[in-house]
């Protein structure tokens, strides 16, 4: 039975190519998802090995200063650098003045700061350079008002040594630098990680990145020969107490890259997310094609039967070439996703920085993986097929039964019992029976997976009328009528075939639906709610609030365009002994009706003493109208202030709302966003060039159109839903597989029935146009199930988001029409392949076949 079974797998070399080439490319996604996840962690860990290599010991101080965007670094005095270089083991120790929190802002050739978008600029005090870092021209700066600067920022600005600088370190205007030298990197390189360097005199920098203090905010130890690093790591940390940080520069690179491995993780489980749905897609391939492999092998399983062969032989040379088939795809797969793990891991460490190389692992999980699921993949669907084989009766080898069709109504019984379940619980989950919040949308993504599930298992039921209806579109020629016959002759194997399409169309649809009304609604609150047209506002944010003066709201208030402003000042504070970021304005009204709040209680306007709390907020702390709270503003003493309002964010904002009283205890005492109004009929770009002309001695802050951020957000969900289709492109590509592979079979199957036609007059056009037509059928089936179903399942899920903010509900008409055309593309590619087979057989000897 064994040497039978293999004698029949290689004498059909086509058949074990077809049905490899799923699981093949299930297994490529999952194992180089693993390879490049490993790979590029140990890229990522290999550049912050180079960028440390050099430092045996760094310190600093365990006390941060918060600021507007995050923590600024603490200072070293100069009598721990002093102790610490006193140590028997150290060798040397040196004091630097670093900050990159963007505290440091250059301003470009045009006057407005430079964008940090892929990595900050890093501000310094000046050092004589060590490998790898390397002087390229000119010399350190001899005065205060020289820098030294990288390579890339030369790049990013066109600055040339010698040039002026404009440089921002606080709120204040810029300072002019002259560059004095310029440093790159060894091997050429101009950054690390795309960061750029700005290097003052050690006076400059502790006046610009310190607030003047004296110290460092990092000492570099060096070693002596000989010491291990650790040993002086605790050493030096009983030493100088719990004040300081202590780190070898072997901690500092793992610190780093495990920062950089949560991001990784979330890609890789995206990748695996994905990887999973075309092993979906692959399940329903197998299946489908060990389903007509046993339907041709009716005669020779019988024959099997009746010289001897039991059952549970049967069923083992079925599952013995699912092995085989499984073994062979898991060994290709798994070389075909190592290289392309290494491949994606050289794209994206070309991307992000000259220091990183690509850096192949292949971790054994990538290589469990691709056999567990090559092997348990093509297993696993090939059971139902088995089990089908071995009830083959040996009388079946006496007549033709491969064309025998099962009945469909257990499928129609159970499809319609899950989706009665899922029906009632998204009925549960829709009108919150299971209570408020989370219980109910739990119930209702629980609802969306049993109707997703009862549509895949009821599609055999409803396949014939629907591909009926479908085919008869294209039933005018002859051709074209026995396509759509053949399309709905076998219910079940059309049904599987156009459902490994239907998932990636569905899961792309439902995106799409909930892309498209999320954009809706943001549309609809900044339509119907926010009334500001134009928004004053850094472009650019860094460790400072930049602010502009406060005597321009009165100038912008003043133009003849401008129907109502109001300025917003940005402070932390400190309410009830918790710290937290607030906002405060000079027209409390007008901020709420500008960007759509509603005061919900209280006065229009604050008092001096009051302070407005968004509802979610006084929730949280359990306040009310009247209420006092404990305020300490950063430059004043803590006071008692009344709540005076409260207000209803349909955009979500929360925290607390101060009017501009007290702006001089603010972090920041100027206005540093302003929200504006315009006239009806007024030019809005007009105004926005007479508010940039106010500006133009504020390089920080610039105008905006407001309708700039909704397109901004429209194109956010557009990178998401292309980033879900580029995803499903596996999928896809194995649907299509799926459809050649199962017309390509199915030609073989019917080789005399073809015969016969071609014997009868039939043209070897109309034998392509029939096999077109079948394969556009069950194509385009696919995509309107998918259509259906992925809308259907949106619509379930937006409905439950309704009172998320996402209340407005639109479908994305064209992605739909776009997967319906590409559907019928799909088809006629589908279709060459079998209709070159079907054109080439023999009729005389396909009329003679059995």
């Amino acid at each position: 039975m064994l040497r039978a079974t293999l004698k029949s797998l290689l004498s059909r070399k086509a058949r074990l190519l077809l049905s490899s080439i799923a699981v093949i490319l299930g297994v490529t996604f999952v194992s180089a998802s693993l390879v490049l996840n490993a790979s590029l962690g140990a890229s990522v860990q290999s550049m912050f090995t180079t960028i440390y290599d050099d430092i045996d010991i760094e310190i600093n101080s365990a006390k941060t200063t918060q600021t507007y965007l995050g923590e600024a670094p603490g200072t070293v005095p100069q009598d721990v650098v002093d102790e610490v270089a006193d140590n028997a083991d150290v060798d040397s120790a040196e004091g630097t003045v670093r900050n990159d929190t963007g505290l440091v802002r250059v301003l470009d050739k045009n006057d407005k700061v430079l964008p940090q978008i892929t990595a900050p600029i890093i501000g310094q005090n000046w050092e004589e350079p060590q490998d790898p870092v390397e002087l390229r021209e000119g010399d350190g700066p001899q005065s205060d008002d020289e820098i030294v600067v990288s390579q890339s920022l030369l790049n990013a600005t066109g600055y040339e040594l010698g040039d002026t600088v404009p440089i921002i370190t606080d709120s204040s205007e810029a300072d002019d630098y002259e560059i004095a030298g310029v440093v790159g990197y060894s091997g050429g390189r101009d950054s690390v990680s795309g960061e750029i360097l700005v290097m003052f005199t050690m006076d400059t920098a502790r006046e610009k990145l310190i607030d003047g203090e004296p110290g460092y905010t990092h000492i570099t130890v060096t070693s002596k020969s000989g010491v291990d690093n650790d040993e002086l790591r605790d050493d030096l940390a009983a030493s100088i107490g719990d004040d300081y940080k202590v780190n070898t520069g072997e901690d500092l690179a793992e610190d780093q890259a495990e920062s950089f491995q949560s991001i990784l993780d979330l890609f890789n489980y995206l990748l695996l997310g994905f990887g999973g749905v075309a092993l979906l897609v692959s399940v329903f391939l197998i299946i489908n094609t060990f389903s007509i492999i046993v339907a041709q092998r009716t005669r020779e399983l019988a024959l099997f039967r009746a010289v001897g062969a039991s059952r549970s032989q049967i069923r083992g040379s079925v599952l013995l070439e699912a092995t085989l088939i499984g073994l062979l795809s898991a060994v290709v797969g798994l070389g075909l996703g190592i290289g392309i793990g290494h491949l994606g891991n050289i794209i994206v460490t070309g991307t992000m920085g000259e220091a990183m190389t690509a850096t192949l692992i292949v971790p054994v999980s990538a290589i469990i993986a691709a056999f567990a699921i090559g092997i348990g993949v093509t297993i696993v669907a090939a059971i139902l097929p088995a089990l089908r084989a071995s009830r083959i009766p040996p009388i079946a080898a006496l007549r033709d039964s491969s064309n025998t069709v099962r009945p469909v109504r257990w499928f129609a019984v159970f499809g319609s019992l899950f989706l009665a379940a899922g029906g009632v619980l998204l009925w549960a989950g829709l009108t919150e029976k299971f209570g408020d919040g989370d219980p109910s949308l739990l119930g209702t993504v629980g609802a969306v997976g049993l109707l997703f599930i009862g549509a895949l298992v009821i599609i055999p039921a409803i396949a014939r009328p629907l591909v009926s209806a479908i085919g008869s579109l294209m039933s005018w020629t002859l051709a074209g009528k026995l396509g759509r016959r053949n399309s709905s002759r076998n219910p079940r194997r059309t049904a599987i075939t156009a459902s490994a399409l239907m998932i990636g169309v569905a899961i792309v649809t439902g995106v799409g639906v909930l892309s498209a009304s999320t954009e809706a609604s943001i549309q609809k609150f900044f339509d119907n709610s926010v009334q500001a047209d134009i928004v004053v506002a850094a472009g650019q944010q860094g460790a400072v609030i930049p602010t502009y003066d406060k005597s321009l709201l009165t100038d912008m208030n003043e133009m003849d365009d401008v129907e109502k402003i109001a300025g917003m000042y940005l402070s932390s504070a400190n309410i009830e002994g918790q710290d937290t970021m607030i906002t405060a304005t000079d027209d409390f009204a007008s901020m709420a009706d500008l960007l759509g709040d509603n005061i919900v209680e209280g006065s229009q306007t604050l008092g001096d003493d009051e302070v407005a709390v968004y509802e979610n907020q006084a929730d949280k702390d359990k306040l009310e109208l009247g209420d006092t709270v404990s305020v300490t503003l950063p430059k004043g003493e803590e006071r008692e202030m009344t709540i005076g309002a409260i207000l209803q964010s349909e955009s979500g904002s929360t925290g607390y709302v101060f009017n501009d009283h007290y702006s001089d205890e603010f972090s920041e005492s100027e206005p540093a966003q302003a929200y504006i109004q315009v006239t009806d009929g007024a030019d809005k770009e007009a105004v926005i060039e007479d508010i940039q002309e106010l500006l133009k001695d504020n390089p920080q802050v610039s105008a905006f159109d407001m309708s700039q951020q909704t397109e901004q957000i429209g194109q956010i969900f557009d990178v998401i839903l292309l980033s879900v289709q580029i995803l499903l492109a596996l999928a896809m590509l194995i649907a299509v597989i799926g459809v050649v592979n199962t017309l390509t079979l199915s030609v073989l199957e019917r080789t005399r029935e073809l015969g016969l036609v071609r014997a009868v007059g039939m043209t070897r056009w109309q034998v392509t146009s029939m096999v077109a037509v079948e394969a556009v059928v069950i194509s385009v089936f696919g995509a309107v199930l998918g259509i259906g179903i992925g809308s259907g399942l949106g619509i379930a899920v937006q409905q439950a988001l309704k009172d998320d903010f996402v209340d407005v509900l639109a479908m994305p008409w064209g992605t739909m029409v776009t997967y319906l055309i590409a559907a019928i593309v799909i088809g006629l590619f589908s279709a060459i392949i079998p209709a070159y087979r079907a054109n080439k057989l023999d009729v005389l000897e396909a009329v003679s076949s059995e």
